[in-house]
């Protein structure tokens, strides 16, 4: 086998961008700064409500054999993405289950009932690759698993199963581009199922307490000037805090409260706030990049939103923070956009907002799905015309997503059914297009890349330094072991 190439080592300096300036740029940034032109929005580059984007996939008949997506059993959602056995009158369920139906007699094959497994590595495939049996078409599991299971050679580089069209608008081609290795695509986030919906971080406002606390402030506004920052969230949450009993304490039950959160999603600012945890070498290997003044500030920022500003309902009671928004009690919560199924009973009228900027310098508005989500993959030890079969309904399956889910869960249930006002189905547009990955967010065994939320939400520490000191050295060997592997693939 040929040793690695310098074309190789080239194409790898695609991986990651760098973080050499001031405001460095998440690794699809650029993509992000194309569809946002001069200004944090402009709405000709926004998705159109009308899908007429056809896919490039010729007619071919798979003579009505299955088409089995392995996926895992931990939640429906998984599942209730890919496969609906029947009409059930639930829009987006419906919407599944019309995708699903079209693709077969499209192609004359039998979208299977999934197979579940475990919610961690995806063992199962890992045997029916060993056992040669082919039992899998494709695996949707928790990104992160995929990310190493691609590393130790169980995924298919999707290039060469033809199909794929990465720069189709069912494919989130930043969160793909930074996931890839050197043009080489072993793990895939797109539209085929519900996750990539469901799962991306945002910010929910209270529309009636924000009318009767700032009277004077369109939110719309100041997200549309690029003013929808760190800090601007800060004053207009401590404008809101109120102890309503009166008893001297802020009680999560029964007070007003400016912000809450989970814990897990302090780590999505690492990702809104601009701060990339890994850049390239003069070799074009990835390496930390992290360890920087902004870092250092980013760090200390969220810190002070969560323990030295006014009052915020965090993990600590568990739902206490949905309650409290549900209850009114609460101006902002970030939560993922499945949140917003859940607030359908709310009585007061709630809207969406993109996660805040860092400050005002920082460009565009960017988000990530949570930790759960899922990933796509090929299994390894296919044919050509099996991994083709893999490839083409893969591709399928995301372009009917765009076209039949997307409208139901983006358009009607998001943005009609459960959110309350007009202007938030551009916002939900906003949140989605500012979806944006790290290398190291999959490949780095929960480490750097997860500091807000360990150090900082759980641990309640800002002691970067001693934090990074810690994690650096088997960090750095765990990246460029990672990369080893990758660049062994292509020998």
């Amino acid at each position: 086998m040929k040793k690695i190439t310098a074309l190789f080592l080239a194409l790898l300096m695609l991986l990651l961008t760098a973080c050499a300036s001031s405001n460095p740029e998440t690794p699809d940034a650029g993509a992000a700064e194309e569809a946002a032109g001069d200004t944090p929005l402009a709405e000709e580059e926004i998705i159109p409500e009308e899908t007429e984007i056809q896919d490039e996939l010729p007619e071919i008949s798979f003579e009505g054999s299955d088409y089995v997506i392995l996926t895992r059993n931990c939640c429906a959602s998984h599942t209730n993405g890919i496969y609906i056995e029947e009409l059930t009158g639930d829009v987006v369920n419906d919407a599944v289950y019309d995708r699903n139906i079209a693709l077969e007699e499209r192609f004359n094959i039998h979208i299977a009932q999934p197979p579940l497994g475990s919610d961690g590595d995806p063992t199962m495939m890992t045997a029916s690759i060993q056992a040669g049996d082919n039992a899998y078409d494709a695996v949707l599991y928790h990104y992160r698993y995929m990310g190493s299971s691609a590393a130790a050679g169980y995924l298919l580089d999707t290039t060469m199963a033809n199909y794929i069209d990465y720069e189709k608008p069912w494919w989130y081609q930043g969160v793909n581009d930074a996931y890839s290795v050197g043009g080489h695509y072993y793990v895939l986030t797109g539209m085929y199922d519900l996750d990539n919906y469901y799962d991306t971080v945002c910010t929910y406002f209270n529309i009636n307490m924000m009318n009767e606390l700032y009277p004077d402030e369109d939110i719309y506004s100041i997200v549309k000037e690029g003013r929808w920052t760190a800090d601007m969230l800060e004053t207009l949450a401590e404008g809101a805090t109120l102890d309503l009993d009166g008893n001297g304490t802020m009680d999560h039950g029964t007070d007003q409260f400016g912000y809450g959160q989970d814990n897990g999603y302090s780590f999505v600012y690492q990702f809104s706030w601009d701060q990339p945890i890994t850049s390239r070498d003069d070799a074009g290997i990835p390496t930390h990049c992290i360890n920087t003044e902004k870092q250092v500030q980013v760090v200390e920022k969220l810190y002070h939103t969560l323990f030295e500003a006014s009052p915020v309902i965090k993990n600590e009671d568990g739902s206490a923070r949905m309650t409290a928004f549900k209850e009114g009690r609460c101006l902002f919560m970030v939560d993922r956009l499945f949140a917003s199924v859940q607030l359908r009973d709310m009585e007061q009228d709630f809207g969406i907002l993109p996660m805040t900027k860092f400050d005002e310098a920082q460009t565009n508005y960017y988000s990530h799905a949570t930790a759960h989500t899922s990933a796509a993959g090929i299994p390894i030890g296919k044919t050509q015309e099996e991994m083709e079969k893999s490839a083409i309904i893969l591709e399928a399956m995301a372009a009917g997503g765009f076209k039949l889910i997307r409208p139901a869960v983006y358009d009607v249930a998001l943005k009609s059914k459960y959110a309350r006002d007009d202007t938030t189905y551009e916002m939900i547009d906003l949140v989605i297009q500012g979806r944006t990955a790290d290398f190291a967010d999959v490949f780095d065994n929960w480490g750097l890349s997860y500091t807000l939320d360990i150090l900082v939400a759980r641990n309640q520490s800002k002691e970067w330094a001693s934090h990074h000191k810690s994690l650096s050295k088997s960090q750095a060997k765990l990246i460029e072991k990672t990369v080893n592997q990758f660049l062994e693939l292509g020998n």
